[in-house]
């Protein structure tokens, strides 16, 4: 059933109680346009977002006690029988570089310290751009995956928002997991930057309308996306077919 504008927002101030749990939320996931005014329930959503931003502020950080980054995620094992084929991509780019997202160098990156710790997610993967001393904490989403971009950004900028950012650079450079083997010592941790981002390939729906925000199409979504410094990458060249 379509919703009407006001409907739209009056679900979503439902959901700000517990921000952390925003990005699961339905109205954030909601496709097409308002009954009434035919916005886009994301645009309006995120319209709303922009006038509460420093609700999101109010995620809390998480500290896990365990390491973030395992030394046994360097043997990649890949079940091509798995109907996980999200999961299995997130493997097969692992450790390539992919220009401005840097090398990709870990990926099911856990943010769970205790049982306890309900409803929290991994993150899909994490990359290194040497050049900038990025660190980009990745959310990902694969071909036939249905979700908006919206559920996309918040369920990465919640991820942010959620790990110890500080604890998780000491752990990435000190896995030889992470390092590869490679001389990052001469990196000062201080210098390294964490950021939000969202990749996506073609054939899913965040695809698509990341094509519709570089149109100009959704302006607020990408206005929100700025404001939470949330980058947004694509990788058109590699599909399931091309990584073997």
């Amino acid at each position: 059933m379509k919703k009407t504008r006001k409907e739209t927002i009056d679900d979503l101030k439902k959901e700000l109680s517990i921000i952390e749990n925003l990005y699961k939320s339905k109205c954030v996931n909601w496709t097409g346009t308002t009954s009434d005014t035919k916005e886009f329930y994301t645009e309006i959503i995120a319209n709303e977002l922009l006038r509460e931003i420093k609700e999101l502020d109010k995620i809390p950080t998480v500290t896990r006690t365990g390491t973030y980054c395992r030394e046994n995620h360097k043997k990649i094992e890949i079940d091509l029988a798995s109907n996980r084929k999200e999961e299995i991509f997130a493997k097969r780019i692992a450790f390539l570089n992919l220009g401005e997202l840097g090398e990709i160098k870990d990926y099911q990156i856990p943010l769970k310290d205790t049982r306890a710790d309900k409803g929290l997610g991994k993150i899909d993967l994490i990359s290194f751009n040497e050049e900038t001393k990025t660190l980009y904490l990745i959310e990902l989403k694969y071909e036939g995956n249905p979700e908006t971009l919206l559920r996309a950004s918040l369920e990465s900028y919640t991820y942010y928002k959620i790990v110890d950012k500080p604890k998780l650079i000491n752990d990435c450079f000190n896995t030889q997991t992470f390092i590869l083997n490679k001389v990052y010592n001469q990196i000062d941790p201080d210098e390294i930057s964490v950021k939000p981002a969202v990749l996506v390939v073609p054939k899913c729906n965040s695809y698509d309308e990341l094509e519709d925000v570089e149109l100009g199409e959704r302006p607020k979504l990408k206005a929100l996306a700025l404001a939470l410094d949330i980058k947004f990458f694509t990788v058109e060249f590699l599909t399931n077919e091309t990584i073997l």
